[in-house]
């Protein structure tokens, strides 16, 4: 069978089902995006993704995918006041109790809203011409051979009920996120229930936008203020996006988060363990009401791990694996998941689902290892430590003293946030003989002022 010549449905319309469509429209003759929500023209929340006010990451592996997909993408952000950052360079980085030198890291990575990123590649995605969007549709479940050995579509329905109808395609991939259903139809088909990891770490953050105040010249673009793990929890961003406004993230681990009101964000944010965040946000104007969230675990379903799964269905996204949103890795992880299922297409479509399964597995390892292993470094959090965590949260501890001060082992630990190479690059031989002997200097990097002109002084709360 060619996927030349063929249908493949996409249920699902996040961001990983779009850049998903927009891999399979390289291979297959025709492809069906199905999505719950009606999409709309205006840049407004859909119910589906209540997170969409959150600050959200597309790190530079992620956004050289959708690139690759949807070649006008970076021309419509720019077009759109998208700005761009250097993470090392412009943005103010405070981390493992020190403030991060500022050097170019050579990468500039959008810094825009979900909103508008989603908008402008929904739109990339419509204007392919064999590509339908199918939106305000649920799937009910899968259409499969009387043997039940392979999916050969889904069924479909408006939101709510109404009458079926039968969707047919040689390929289906779930994106539908954490609260998929494949487990309980693979189930219902005869096949074994999925294997499934969880650890809970209890995330809670909250969303606000503001203005960015007129002639504010802090010497930064974003700012981070990361706790020191794990005897430090809280969490604190500021990222400037299109429009001149700031997304403000405050939040932590283990339930440490502001309420929905400005007493407790105003009050969590000066007790973040650097003032520059609460001192730019205290006599800034809100644009909106404060949106608070809670993450309970992060959650892997083991599909690569299925002895026998039905031919012609594949899953993808936070369906199949999601982490911590504190770490940023959501999108690009989905991305990469798309960029190997294209792969595994491209070999052919007989065992393409298992195939897929076993790649993605192995990769999800590396963004899986680097989120998990930060949680668990919590004794509070539950989960199984890997051997030699110890040593590696002691290691890891020294490299992060050495980023404080050491300009290559900065911009190595950046590539790597930005997935563009392995955790092992941090433990390359150089890196480890400098993070094992050298002494941080006697001035370390000092991070901006905490108030800018033209802003008066701050004299009391």
């Amino acid at each position: 069978m060619s996927a030349s010549t063929e249908h493949a449905i996409v249920y699902g319309g996040s961001m990983v089902g779009l850049v998903t469509a927009g891999v399979l429209s390289r291979h297959f003759a025709r492809v069906t995006l199905v999505e719950r929500d009606v999409y709309g023209d205006a840049l407004q929340p859909r119910k589906g993704v209540p997170q969409a006010r959150l600050n959200h990451a597309l790190l530079t592996r992620g956004m050289r995918v959708f690139q690759e997909i949807f070649p006008a993408l970076e021309q419509r952000l720019v077009e759109a006041g998208g700005p761009r950052f250097d993470m090392g360079s412009d943005q103010g980085w405070f981390a493992h109790g020190g403030w991060r030198p500022r050097v170019d890291c050579g990468l500039r990575a959008f810094s825009v809203s979900r909103l508008l990123l989603e908008s402008v590649v929904r739109e990339q995605l419509r204007a392919i011409p064999h590509v339908r969007i199918l939106d305000g549709r649920e799937v009910t479940g899968f259409l499969t051979r009387p043997e039940r050995a392979r999916v050969t579509g889904v069924r479909l329905r408006a939101p709510g009920g109404g009458e079926e109808e039968a969707l047919e395609g040689a390929l289906v991939v779930d994106c539908t996120g954490r609260g998929s259903r494949t487990p309980q139809w693979l189930e219902a088909l005869g096949q074994p229930r999925v294997e499934e990891t969880a650890i809970r770490v209890n995330t809670v953050y909250a969303c606000r936008l503001y203005r960015k105040p007129e002639g504010f010249a802090p010497g930064w673009s974003n700012l981070t203020l990361a706790p020191q793990m794990p005897r430090e929890r809280a969490l604190g961003i500021i990222q400037e996006i299109e429009g001149g406004r700031w997304q403000v993230l405050l939040g932590g681990w283990l339930g440490e988060g502001p309420e929905a009101d400005d007493a407790s964000f105003l009050a969590f944010a000066r007790g973040l363990a650097q003032p520059h965040l609460y001192e730019a946000i205290r006599e800034a104007e809100p644009l909106g009401p404060i949106h608070r969230y809670a993450f309970a675990h992060n959650q892997w379903r083991h599909y690569e791990k299925l002895a026998r799964m039905p031919e012609g269905l594949a899953v993808a996204g936070d369906a199949f694996c999601s982490f911590n949103p504190i770490y940023g890795q959501g999108m690009t992880t989905g991305a990469l998941q798309a960029e190997l299922l294209g792969q595994c297409v491209r070999e052919g479509l007989a065992g393409v689902g298992r195939r897929y399964h076993q790649r993605a597995g192995k990769m999800l390892q590396g963004p899986w290892g680097m989120a998990t292993s930060g949680d668990l470094r919590f004794p509070e959090v539950e989960g199984r430590r890997p051997p030699g965590f110890g040593l590696m949260n002691w290691y890891g501890d020294r490299f992060q003293r050495l980023a404080g001060h050491d300009a290559e082992a900065l911009r190595t630990l950046v590539r790597v946030v930005h997935m563009l190479e392995a955790p092992s690059a941090l433990m390359s031989p150089r890196l480890l003989l400098k993070a094992l002997t050298a002494s941080p200097p006697a001035v370390l990097p000092a991070g901006p002022v905490p108030l800018c002109a033209p802003r008066r002084a701050l004299t009391g709360a």
